[in-house]
Formats: structure tokens, C-alpha cells, sequence
């Protein structure tokens, strides 16, 4: 298989969900996804407040490299403060390159702290490099 990113939406702080998951959805089409899915997450905290995110999944064989980058470059560019990336994970090689600090907080603890290691030092792949320089000028 290939790539797979997860991302999301916050339903509450954004009306046109709707709008935001249908561009996404032809926007995955168009970069010839493999498959595309969503789904809706409730989430209550201790605080009562809470979140309703549509989470979207959207896969690429590993042959469609290129149409993956270039989605998700899309998806940043267009949805910088709209949509969170939530995770993008290199299906093959059970490679998790990039978890947002929300997808973080509901890994099991030794996934998490593998993938904190990791991270801090830097050993990521020229390819996993080419990924999260999108990511990053998301954060930025």
C-alpha cells in the first residue's frame, strides 16, 4: 500500500463543514485517491466542553507519491486554519511520520513515546523529509 493521511475539522468552530470535507473529497479524487473516507468524532473533556471533528482519511498507493504530496500541499495551502492534520502514516513500512499533538494525546503510551524519540532525533527518511516540510509551513 502506500501513504495515508488523517485529518479534521472542528464542526463547532467551522459551520461549512460540509463545504470543507466535499473540497477535500474532490480534491483526493483529483490526485487520484485510492480511498477516501470520513467520520464523525464526539469528545467531551473534564471540563464539559466539547468537540465534534469530522475526521477524513484519504490513502494513495505508494506508486502515487507524487499525487500525495501534491494533496497535501493543497490541503495546507487552501485549509491552513481550517483543517488539522492530524497524522500521515507510511502504510507499508509501519511508519507513522507525523502526529499532531491531539493524535498524540490517544496513542498508547509506548507508541507515543517511539514516536517522540523519533522525532527528537531526526531520523527521518529523505522522503518522510519531502512530507513534513508541508506540514511545516503549515505550522509556521
Amino acid at each position: 500500500m502506500g501513504y495515508e493521511i488523517e485529518f479534521s475539522i472542528d464542526l463547532l468552530k467551522h459551520k461549512n463543514g460540509n463545504k470543507y470535507i466535499n473540497d477535500a473529497q474532490s480534491m483526493a479524487h483529483e490526485n487520484n485517491c485510492d480511498h477516501f473516507f470520513h467520520f464523525s468524532e464526539l469528545n467531551e473533556n473534564k471540563s464539559k466542553s466539547k468537540k465534534i471533528s469530522s475526521i477524513m482519511v484519504a490513502s494513495f498507493d505508494d506508486k502515487k507519491f507524487d499525487n500525495f504530496t501534491n494533496f497535501l500541499s493543497e490541503i495546507v495551502e487552501k485549509y491552513r486554519k481550517k483543517i488539522n492534520i492530524e497524522s500521515i502514516y507510511e502504510i507499508s513500512n509501519r511508519n507513522l511520520i507525523y502526529a499532531s499533538p491531539y493524535y498524540m494525546s490517544l496513542m498508547e503510551k509506548d507508541k507515543r513515546e517511539e514516536y517522540k524519540i523519533r522525532r527528537t532525533t531526526r531520523s527521518y527518511s529523505d522522503t518522510d523529509y519531502y512530507i513534513l516540510k508541508n506540514i511545516l509551513k503549515k505550522i509556521s
